[in-house]
């Protein structure tokens, strides 16, 4: 690995890597790949700086050597496919952008994911998921309807969270939604058991977030929407009596498993919970006991 000179040929190189990053992360659609992937790259980022090498300069030997480096500190297999995926991507990006000399990732065996390899989210009973809804019912409409659209129709937090107040239409038992999706916008009908819970945590409000955070706005201003990091305080309200924290992506999974069990076609589902690839689908129907 290159050795790294402190100083203004430093702060240069420093300066065209964040610059590229974000021109890499500005053509990510989704707002949870952008943050994801530049976890990622903050994470290679850091190690590079650690091991006195130019991220920008990183050639094989440096991004195997940084896989290993995360295998050892436990990163899952699902997150280390994810890195190798995102340092390919941008490292294509900075090549086609003149910014880097080649892909350190070509040429690379890449971790490869396994028939049957499950999900790490933690997989829920249907006793647990029924008594967390009735301890959210009872605390707050916001997750009702938040544990409710997981649970019930496999909505993406990121989805749930992006609701306004006038994405919302009908009265329960039948109540439809207008989703934002990969830049265009599609319209879901509820199952009953969310169409109750978000047609009360809309109220009558009109041109505001379906979901808003706790933190009170000017009297001129529209309410602030709730954060993801709001939403995760929020889910950790619920009770567990083994006292592991519940989390969206376990009660989504829980979506998606009882689907299936219900006898729902696969592709239906993965449809619903906008999955491009029913792989992806089949990892959360594996048990990772099995």
């Amino acid at each position: 690995m290159e050795g790294m000179e402190r100083g203004p040929t430093h702060n240069q190189d420093a300066s065209l890597h964040a610059t590229v990053v974000d021109a890499w992360l500005a053509t990510q659609a989704s707002p949870n790949t952008r943050a994801a992937y530049r976890t990622d790259l903050e994470t290679f980022g850091r190690w590079c700086v650690q091991q006195g090498s130019i991220p920008l300069h990183a050639d094989t030997a440096a991004v195997v050597a940084f896989h290993a480096a995360r295998e050892a500190v436990g990163d899952s297999a699902s997150t280390l496919r994810r890195r190798w995926s995102s340092l390919s991507s941008f490292y294509q990006f900075a090549a086609d952008a003149d910014s880097a000399g080649s892909n350190p990732v070509n040429g690379v065996t890449r971790p490869r994911t396994l028939t049957g390899d499950p999900s790490p989210t933690m997989v829920l009973s249907a006793q647990s998921v029924e008594a967390y809804l009735v301890v959210a019912a009872g605390l707050d409409p916001r997750l009702d309807a938040l544990v409710s659209l997981l649970v019930f129709d496999g909505l993406k937090l990121g989805e749930a969270l992006a609701l306004d107040v006038n994405d919302v239409a009908g009265r329960p038992p039948k109540v439809s939604l207008t989703i934002r999706r990969k830049g265009s916008s599609r319209r879901v009908t509820l199952e009953v058991g969310s169409a109750r819970a978000v047609h009360r945590c809309a109220g009558r409000r009109t041109g505001e977030p379906l979901f808003t955070s706790a933190r009170p706005a000017r009297a001129d201003e529209t309410p602030h929407r709730l954060t993801r990091f709001g939403a995760d305080h929020l889910i950790k309200q619920l009770d567990t009596a083994d006292n592991i924290p519940v989390t969206a992506n376990a009660l989504r999974r829980f979506h998606f498993t009882a689907s299936h069990e219900a006898g729902t076609d696969i592709d239906h589902v993965r449809q619903r919970a906008g999955l491009a690839d029913v792989r992806s689908l089949r990892r959360y129907l594996t048990h990772p006991d099995t």
